[in-house]
């Protein structure tokens, strides 16, 4: 999945499950951190693997499960500690989003040996044929096809209902921006 693929099921996740528990919109601060854990997994593998070369693939130490479920619970018990375990809620459908957005893409076009990356080192990970997302952006085929399409028009429909969620987490980003520029 691209970034903003992995934002959008993300949000899409976490709204559905924000407004079934309390009928409300997901909070400001709990959606950027719903943001940071569906782009954490590919922030720390995809440099390991395409920019320094550690690890043959960029679906590999941080999207196991064996990292992503420490993770997601040890985020969430360190924010219910500090009376605010939606936080860590956030984070957990962001992270887990990310990594089942990715097994699920590679079941979906019969990838099955590209779904190990879940319990990677217990069954071995293909070597990525992908060296950054640059260089996929450059080769991508520019013509409109009809998953472009559906993808596209689901995005914006994401875009649309976060939009009506009173766009969660940009007063943040405003406040933070405003206070840099009376510095």
């Amino acid at each position: 999945m691209w970034p903003w693929t992995h934002v959008a099921f993300g949000y899409l996740l976490y709204t559905g499950l924000t407004r079934g528990r309390s009928g409300a919109p997901p909070g400001d601060v709990a959606t950027l951190w719903l943001f940071l854990g569906t782009q954490l997994p590919d922030l720390i593998d995809k440099p390991l693997a395409w920019t320094f070369d550690l690890v043959p693939s960029g679906r590999m130490l941080v999207h196991t499960l064996f990292v992503a479920v420490p993770a997601c619970w040890l985020v969430h018990r360190y924010w219910r500690r500090r009376e605010n375990p939606e936080y860590g809620v956030a984070f957990g459908v962001g992270y887990l989003s990310h990594v089942f957005g990715d097994a699920i893409g590679s079941l979906l076009l019969g990838e099955y040996a590209f779904v190990r990356f879940l319990v990677w080192p217990l069954l071995s990970v293909p070597v990525d044929e992908q060296r950054g997302i640059l260089s996929e952006l450059a080769t991508a085929d520019p013509t409109l096809s009809p998953a472009f399409a559906v993808q596209a028009a689901m995005g914006l429909g994401i875009v649309a209902l976060w939009a009506y969620d009173g766009a969660p987490g940009m007063a943040v980003v405003r406040r933070h921006l405003g206070r840099g520029r009376n510095r």
